[in-house]
């Protein structure tokens, strides 16, 4: 009868380098696949978060159209003029005094002074067709209509007219791109 004593096996060179070398780490595979993930990851929320300058025309003309509304809409209630004009990087709202002046809105909570974000600006100004001179207001009649006035913002890639009817409607008209 014959005993048979199992051999001692050695373990595999190949599979215990980490052991033998004395160093724990990850592969250059491994590390260049999660550095291409990060990548991936960081390129997708460096996108939602960039904000696209048509998202902004669209809601400074919408903003613009509600003030111009409500700018109408005071104006008759209280019996007292108001008027809009463009500045530089922004707009304002006018009043008229007692002395029969227009003075700036500067301290109404609704009516104060607003600049238009970066890359965003009013190219066109026209009330009846006719383009508004700088200096020149559009003025919200309290006792008659308002005379149809258009108001064009616009980025580098789009444009938006908000447009003001003599009944005081006022509406916004997004363009399609300029550029591309």
């Amino acid at each position: 009868m014959a005993i048979l004593i199992p051999r001692r096996v050695q373990p595999s060179r190949a599979r215990d380098f980490t052991v033998a070398s004395g160093r724990n780490g990850f592969t250059l595979i491994e590390l260049l696949v999660v550095l291409v993930v990060m990548g991936v990851a960081l390129g997708m929320v460096a996108v939602q978060l960039m904000p696209d300058d048509r998202v902004a025309l669209r809601e400074e003309a919408q903003l613009l159209a509600l003030l111009l509304e409500n700018a109408e809409m005071e104006a008759r209630a209280s019996g007292r003029p108001l008027a809009w004009s463009a500045e530089n990087n922004g707009y304002r709202f006018w009043k008229k005094n007692e002395y029969g002046e227009w003075v700036r809105l500067d301290d109404d909570t609704m009516f104060r002074p607003r600049s238009l974000p970066s890359g965003l600006g009013i190219t066109e100004v026209s009330v009846e067709t006719q383009p508004l001179q700088p200096g020149e207001v559009i003025s919200l009649n309290a006792f008659s209509f308002t005379p149809p006035f258009s108001i064009r913002l616009s980025t580098e890639h789009a444009s938006a007219n908000v447009t003001g009817s003599s009944t005081g409607t006022v509406s916004v008209i997004l363009d399609s791109a300029t550029n591309g």
